[in-house]
């Protein structure tokens, strides 16, 4: 199907923009949902990249149809996403990330933002380094252990003065020490919907952080320092005199008890108060 009528949202979006917009997404299993509403917006080119195979396990909180089981996903994915809009080119890679930056890193000198949805913290590490390389708009975004919370980094060069690995600079010491993965138990398709929200609110934001008279325009500026996002999602998530939602949302006398988000300032790790960031310390 080739969409036309994008009259409902064109005072949100420029949708010719959006046309000529390329976005890379790491990751394709809690963000098909995002992939299939990207499409539906006009993105004019998608680039998957995922090694991983349907399951029927991700059947009940993913977007996958019986009959993807065994496939792909990108080219699940693929599949799907030509039906809802044909005018989106969709480009499957069925690798690691590892893999495509060290055989085709053309697709990230093009692009106009790079989405790292996946579990693997080995990922989101190598993620950051390209995205500095490259000087290119990305977003970070997973679920704590659970689901109880959720967290989203975003980097806009030259707008947002700390990369991914300052802002979780302690997860990186942790991971030297030993190898850490979140579960993905008790993560429903909910779960997947909401943050995938939450991600193309910002994915609309910040490609048009530059752009004038839309409803998504000059969000940031140009200077953000608020760049790493934490949801609750689960009401008693930390809830215990002290901790970090409670003191935010205290003044509200216990009425924030979920669904409650704070964006925290993000400091670039210099010396003299940090050792200097590995990934962008170098960098002016």
């Amino acid at each position: 199907m080739d969409l036309k009528d994008y009259s409902r949202i064109e005072q949100a979006i420029d949708i010719n923009r959006l046309h000529n917009t390329h976005i890379v997404c790491v990751g394709t299993g809690g963000s098909y949902g995002l992939c299939e509403s990207l499409t539906r917006s006009g993105l004019g080119r998608l680039s998957v990249i995922d090694f991983d195979i349907v399951e029927e396990s991700n059947l009940v909180r993913q977007g996958y149809a019986p009959s993807d089981i065994g496939r792909l996903k990108v080219e699940a994915l693929k599949l799907h996403l030509g039906k809802i809009n044909s005018k989106t080119e969709v480009v499957a890679y069925p690798n690691s990330l590892q893999e495509v930056y060290q055989q085709q890193t053309e697709i990230f000198e093009d692009v106009d933002l790079i989405l790292f949805l996946t579990d693997s913290f080995q990922a989101q590490a190598l993620g950051n380094k390209i995205a500095l390389e490259f000087q290119k708009p990305a977003i970070w975004a997973g679920y704590y252990e659970r689901s109880h919370c959720a967290e989203i980094v975003f980097y806009i060069p030259t707008v947002t003065p700390a990369c991914f690995r300052c802002g979780v600079s302690p997860r990186y010491k942790i991971q030297e020490q030993e190898t850490i993965v979140v579960s993905s138990n008790s993560n429903m398709v909910f779960h997947s919907q909401l943050l995938d929200s939450y991600i193309g609110m910002l994915t609309m934001a910040i490609l048009h952080n530059e752009t004038e008279g839309y409803e998504y325009s000059n969000w940031f500026g140009k200077y953000w320092d608020r760049s790493l996002i934490q949801f609750k999602v689960h009401p008693k998530y930390e809830a215990k005199e002290g901790d970090f939602f409670h003191r935010v949302f205290s003044s509200t006398g216990g009425r924030a008890f979920n669904f409650n988000s704070i964006w925290q300032s993000i400091e670039r790790e210099l010396p003299p108060k940090y050792e200097t960031c590995p990934d962008c310390g170098h960098l002016k």
